[in-house]
């Protein structure tokens, strides 16, 4: 059982036939619902034996876990493959929608959109006593580096004792504001992260910016005074909605970015159809996907080729028509990790809802 999760390693499974189970749990109250839609896709599959097959003896694996492993709470995925022998158990710490799914290949859609909606990010709660760095992946923080600083605050006296004071506090300061950047830099070198809040005193922010070298200072996207005295569940509720404007913020940008290339020089596709043949040459560098967005394909049993469009019968490749639907989104999210192009799921862009929900940046 993991709560990591590895797109590029589950995008890269795939079959000629709908080999695989993927299920999706947000509680254990969902398992009676699993056994209705075991038994209804059962009686569906009886006229494709070979598929029908595969789906029994992934459903095996997955009762032969739930009868060892006791399901009391929280979100779970399975992804089964009786094919390749492969059962993959994540346990994510967030909450996501129930759905059960039989495809050519896992159903991934919903772990990358809540990997792009949850990506890492750094708090830096910071005053002049003490400072924590926490990481905060996937809905749960973790304390990474305490670092003490125990600056006395400004006096009120006069004359050279007081600029003495105010000198030493000074030198203070910058030893201690230093020694968090130092400590961020080497958080930097065994974690991935792409933002980072600053939040407490607005003197310590200030010395920690002027400190930070670009490459970080450009991964800050806020700036909050807090009283940490109020403790660290009231710390993340404050700075999470500085990540929440940053994440809508990239998706607004990168839509404009789509619609600048589109009318300048062509890098840019918009629509389903242009994002899937750009993608299967690895052509795509950014993706952004409605989250809304269900726009179907379909996918030939004989060459395995994938093709846009709801009503297609037999396959433009090799002319034959044993063909299956899919969902073409889940399709170019698996295609977009396997040629490492970045997917961006968006909300609340009417222009892109307006041509179909899906767009991207070529790279060539």
């Amino acid at each position: 059982m993991s709560d990591k999760i590895d797109l590029r390693k589950l995008s890269g499974l795939s079959s000629g036939e709908r080999s695989f189970v993927t299920l999706y749990f947000s509680g254990p109250e969902y398992l009676r619902a699993y056994d209705k839609w075991k038994q209804e896709t059962s009686a569906l599959l009886k006229e494709q034996p070979d598929e029908a097959e595969h789906f029994t003896e992934n459903c095996k694996l997955i009762d032969n876990y739930f009868e060892k492993h006791k399901y009391k709470s929280g979100s779970l995925c399975l992804i089964a493959c009786w094919m390749i022998d492969l059962l993959e158990v994540i346990k994510p710490e967030l909450k996501f929608d129930t759905a059960f799914r039989v495809d050519s290949s896992p159903y991934i859609k919903p772990l990358a959109m809540m990997q792009d909606e949850y990506e890492t990010y750094i708090i830096i709660a910071t005053d002049n006593r003490t400072t924590k760095i926490y990481s905060v992946s996937m809905g749960s923080m973790t304390d990474e580096e305490k670092i003490r600083g125990d600056i006395k605050n400004h006096v009120k006296v006069g004359g050279w004792s007081q600029q003495r004071y105010e000198r030493r506090r000074d030198k203070e300061l910058k030893h201690y504001t230093k020694d968090i950047v130092n400590h961020l830099a080497e958080l930097e070198k065994v974690e991935d992260f792409s933002r980072i809040i600053l939040a407490g005193t607005k003197e310590t922010i200030s010395l920690i910016l002027d400190e930070m070298p670009k490459h970080l200072k450009d991964k800050v996207i806020g700036e909050k005074q807090i009283d940490l005295s109020k403790g660290e569940n009231e710390i993340e509720k404050e700075t999470y909605s500085l990540f929440e404007e940053a994440e809508r913020a990239e998706e607004r940008d990168l839509w404009k970015k789509i619609k600048a290339r589109y009318k300048s020089h062509g890098l840019a596709v918009l629509g389903a159809e242009k994002t899937l043949e750009a993608l299967k040459t690895g052509r795509v560098e950014e993706i952004l996907i409605n989250k809304s967005s269900s726009p179907k394909g379909a996918r030939c049993r004989d060459c395995e080729n994938l093709w846009a469009g709801a009503d297609l019968t037999k396959c433009p490749a090799c002319g034959s028509d044993s063909v299956f639907k899919v969902d073409l989104a889940e399709e170019l999210v698996e295609l977009a990790e396997l040629t490492s192009a970045k997917v961006e799921f968006a909300e609340g862009i009417q222009g892109l809802t307006d041509i179909g929900g899906i767009a991207a940046v070529l790279r060539y």
